[in-house]
């Protein structure tokens, strides 16, 4: 990510203003927020389309911030009983539309990481623009990691209230075709079962819904905000929509992040106030735009929590740089964290110092993925020091 895309970011930062439109469910663990995706890149778009390197963020974000993508099926088995459980910070990953960015540019990103994901088209926009997906390409992600579901046949607003020009029997037969002849096209070019609907700019109505479970479909999805929890209607499933004013603070903040006092600051470190406040086993630390996640060493007796890295961050030198440290409140459950960018200067860094042999890195082990990358086998610390060399911003 560019350091001018780190700047902007910063500055829109501080002057979000107050959000007051949705509600954030953070008391709860249990559920997942589905999030919602259309165009990453390309075709040019007033809303729906977000930036390549925002999407990158936020996946990098997700991966080292203690969350865990699942499939949208594992969400509908939980609500309606037949999973008792899900994964802490479970989130899970949907694409509308059926716009080629999803092939060339999302599909890399979760692919790369193995995370799964749902990709709702409309079979009639395949293969008819330079910008939109081919059969092809949805077959790939289909046999790699990808559920194709339906988005309707057409993308037409699906509700009896805008089909005004229609009477009762023409709506019912016009309705049938375009949520049959859209699962049976599906299934036809991906060779998987074809069970879930996103609504068409997530227009609904009791209806609708009605009618899309007797078509077959066992789940649908809006786009309301909020939380899928156990016992939400799986024809009413909520969304976390992603659009194009949305900064990393929004995300954030939708997400369930309260803020978090940090005091102490480095590139590395930080020191958290009102540890005592806090769950130790949930407590972190990562560095976006490292490319692989990093081992940390937090002193529970203390609040500090320290990086442990080696020259690999030298290639961040000269950038804009994000730290994040997260954790969650002991009583009420709820998730506090706070980011800062910093600059590094351009000369490497001071040449790592042995980490010393106590006491004892307190990593949670939920926060360490089975990868050589999280080890601290012959890991260093790397000491910050010289005056201006560099430049913290507040966490937010």
């Amino acid at each position: 990510m560019t350091a001018r895309v780190f700047l902007a970011t910063f500055a829109l930062l501080t002057a979000l203003p107050a959000l007051a439109h949705r509600q954030v469910e953070t008391g709860d663990r249990s559920g997942a927020f589905v999030l919602c995706y259309h165009i990453v890149e390309s075709p040019q778009d007033p809303r729906m389309e977000i930036s390549r390197d925002t999407f990158r963020q936020q996946m990098e974000y997700l991966e080292v911030t203690g969350y865990n993508v699942i499939p949208l099926r594992h969400l509908y088995e939980y609500i309606n009983g037949q999973r008792t459980s899900l994964p802490p910070n479970a989130v899970v990953i949907t694409i509308d539309d059926g716009w080629r960015s999803t092939y060339t540019e999302a599909y890399p990103e979760l692919k790369r990481r193995a995370w799964p994901f749902t990709v709702f088209i409309y079979p009639n926009i395949i293969g008819r623009t330079a910008t939109a997906l081919s059969w092809s390409q949805i077959k790939e992600m289909s046999e790699n990691g990808a559920d194709i579901q339906s988005h309707s046949l057409s993308h037409p607003f699906l509700t009896r209230r805008r089909q005004i020009l229609l009477d009762d029997n023409a709506y019912a037969s016009w309705l049938q075709h375009e949520l049959l002849d859209s699962k049976h096209v599906i299934e036809k070019h991906t060779g998987q079962p074809v069970e879930f609907l996103a609504y068409p700019y997530g227009d609904y109505d009791h209806r609708l819904a009605a009618a899309v479970g007797k078509a077959g479909y066992t789940a649908a999805l809006t786009c309301d905000f909020g939380k899928v929890v156990k016992g939400s209607d799986p024809l009413r499933m909520k969304r976390f929509v992603i659009d194009k004013k949305m900064d990393f603070a929004a995300f954030r903040h939708y997400l369930g992040a309260t803020p978090m006092e940090l005091a102490e600051m480095t590139p590395i470190s930080a020191r958290i106030p009102n540890f005592k406040s806090l769950d130790p086993r949930s407590v972190g630390m990562a560095l976006l735009g490292m490319g692989s996640l990093l081992p940390y060493e937090y002193d529970p007796s203390t609040g500090a929590i320290t990086l442990i890295v080696n020259n690999a961050i030298n290639s961040l030198k000269g950038k804009v740089s994000r730290a994040v440290v997260w954790g969650r409140d002991a009583k009420t459950g709820r998730r506090v964290e706070a980011t800062w960018t910093f600059n590094l200067p351009e000369e490497p860094l001071p040449a790592p110092q042995p980490v010393a042999t106590t006491p004892t890195p307190v990593v949670p082990a939920a926060q360490q993925p089975a990868t050589p990358a999280r080890r601290a086998t012959a890991a260093q610390i790397i000491p910050v020091s010289g005056a201006g060399a560099i430049v913290t911003h507040a966490p937010k």
